[in-house]
């Protein structure tokens, strides 16, 4: 009898653990963690219905993007963290590269009018625990993002 309970206990914590793995997430999950998380946030879409959430990131202005919807199951299989800064002084571009050689998790580029974006993807479609995985994403865009704005923008 006990180990029949054992087993089957050991079912039921698989099920759960198979449970919160993912390959693809939506809006409704992600503003969820979004929200669980105390994260300031709004919830828009593209022109195309694609979700898209505005963020606030140590009080600044970060998009998070859904790229990757699979016809054959519901969700987008990645997201990305975006920042841009509108600046009047030009960023040399050594200070991107130098950026870029020293971090591993976003990168950074300056767009067509030269000002510097910072992003960061994260591929969900070899399956992940939505909420972990959502909250080191944020956390290390995060870390990043300060880094950005001290090393290439220039803010403190």
């Amino acid at each position: 009898m006990q180990i029949k309970t054992l087993f089957l206990l050991g079912l039921l914590l698989s099920f759960a653990a198979a449970a919160q793995t993912v390959t693809a997430t939506d809006a409704t999950q992600v503003t969820k963690v979004l929200t669980a998380h105390d994260y300031k946030f709004s919830l828009d879409s593209e022109d195309d219905g694609t979700p898209l959430i505005h963020l606030k990131i140590d009080g600044y202005k970060a998009l998070l993007l859904f790229y990757d919807d699979n016809p054959d199951q519901p969700g987008y299989e990645s997201l990305q963290l975006y920042a841009a800064f509108s600046v009047d002084d030009k960023i040399p571009l050594g200070k991107v590269n130098q950026w870029n050689s020293s971090y591993r998790f976003g990168r950074v580029y300056l767009d067509d009018e030269l000002d510097p974006v910072i992003e960061s993807d994260l591929d969900l479609s070899g399956g992940v625990d939505i909420e972990g995985t959502l909250m080191v994403f944020l956390e290390n865009f995060k870390a990043d993002f300060a880094s950005f704005r001290e090393e290439v923008v220039g803010e403190k």
